[in-house]
């Protein structure tokens, strides 16, 4: 049996259509006609996917929404809200509760089952669309690993939403690959902190410029300027050509500190880490899975085997431990760091001595120098794979490329 799916619409038509075609594509369904009794049969009857009518006698889908996704207790499955409304307001306010899609009436069954089947694929993507520190480099002798400055895409089954960790001139490319898409595009951008090469691709953001797109962009709060000035700064008249008052998509903005924000079945967790100013780590966990995104943090040098350096890291294991992908900072060799101590990039040796001893299961070294050609970090590769060979480390580590992708799947 593929999983039990709950489907609570007051229309009988409905709900017999909907069991029809799920239960002949393997599924078992509970169907319910009152959203009242859904919290009980949620409770006990563990669905894999809820199917939530938008308007019942009695209450409506986005309440039940919002109530399933709160708590300890909370339902961390797809929910497919179903309307006859077409109401673009429907839309946002159901992914802002917590849904994962929203599916139009009428809608054919064979609609519904890509749907449910894509939802219930349960794996996380993570895309890498720039790699590079520091400034952009276009020469041929890199383009193995990739130009771009730093942006990582993460996307979650069961969810629209683009989960973007920096902006990046790798941004640029991120919205080059939407384009001629005829589903509005919803993200939230997370900012480590906002040196130049983390929000640079944000003006050339194509999808920022189209009505009907929403985004949310976060990042650590700074003593001189929030959010909006900070972004808004950098497309001022004397820098660039258009405002950030011309975009077209609905913007918002969110100050986060140390802690922990929840995104429907998606928890962010944030840390310090160490770099000039204010910087974040961000841990995104699903359905057990932990993607850990730590650019910009400088790892005291030779920390393993310097025992007075190790309480430094010890805040930095707990935060990485266990995950099953860890994207960290490796700007350097250790040769580099003890000339640029201070400058807020680790060594991809101390990086490398951090996922083994966090039990990490796979590592990608990130925000490679601009004088780091092919070449250079073919060689580092081939130092990181004979180092993990003589820890005896069963820990698989590779060094980032732009246009990467690394897949996650979640047992069921």
């Amino acid at each position: 049996m593929a999983g039990t799916i709950v489907v609570v619409d007051d229309d009988r038509l409905v709900l017999q259509m909907c069991q029809d075609v799920l239960e002949d594509a393997g599924y078992k369904t509970v169907c319910l006609q009152d959203g009242r009794a859904l919290p009980v049969t949620v409770g006990t009857v563990r669905p894999a996917l809820i199917c939530l009518d938008i308007m019942m006698p009695g209450t409506d889908g986005l309440s039940l929404c919002r109530q399933l996704r709160s708590g300890p207790d909370a339902f961390r499955g797809p929910i497919v809200i179903l309307s006859a409304k077409h109401y673009e307001t429907d839309k946002r306010i159901a992914r802002e509760v917590g849904a994962s899609a929203f599916l139009e009436k009428p809608f054919a069954p064979e609609q519904l089952i890509r749907l449910v089947q894509d939802l219930l694929a349960r794996k996380v993507s993570v895309r890498f669309w720039g790699v590079r520190g520091s400034i952009p480099t276009a020469a041929r002798e890199f383009i193995g690993y990739g130009g771009n400055t730093p942006c990582v895409e993460v996307r979650f089954s069961g969810m629209e939403d683009s989960f973007i960790l920096d902006g990046g001139t790798g941004l640029r490319e991120l919205g080059r690959s939407r384009q001629g898409a005829k589903e509005p595009m919803h993200g939230l951008l997370f900012f480590t902190h906002f040196h130049w090469d983390h929000i640079q691709g944000l003006p050339f953001f194509a999808p920022a410029y189209v009505a009907g797109n929403t985004f949310k962009l976060l990042g650590p709060p700074q003593p001189t300027a929030d959010l909006l000035q900070i972004l808004g700064g950098q497309m001022a008249s004397v820098y660039f050509p258009v405002g950030l008052d011309q975009f077209g998509a609905r913007l918002s903005f969110q100050e986060i500190d140390e802690g922990t924000i929840t995104v429907g079945p998606v928890t962010v967790d944030t840390l310090s880490t160490l770099h000039p100013g204010r910087a974040l780590a961000y841990r995104l966990s699903f359905e057990g899975k932990r993607v850990v995104y730590a650019t910009d943090n400088e790892l005291p040098l030779g920390w393993k085997r310097d025992g007075g350096a190790r309480h430094e890291v010890e805040r930095f294991l707990a935060f990485f431990a266990g995950a099953d992908l860890l994207i960290h900072d490796a700007q350097f060799t250790p040769e580099e760091l003890e000339r640029r101590r201070g400058w807020g990039h680790s060594a991809w040796s101390d990086a490398l001595d951090l996922g083994v001893e966090a039990g990490v299961q796979q590592l990608i070294l990130f925000h490679h120098d601009p004088d780091h050609n092919d070449a250079f970090l073919d060689a580092v590769g081939a130092a990181v794979q004979q180092r993990i060979a003589e820890a005896g480390s069963g820990m698989a580590c590779e060094l980032a490329r732009e246009g990467h992708t690394v897949q996650i799947w979640v047992t069921i």
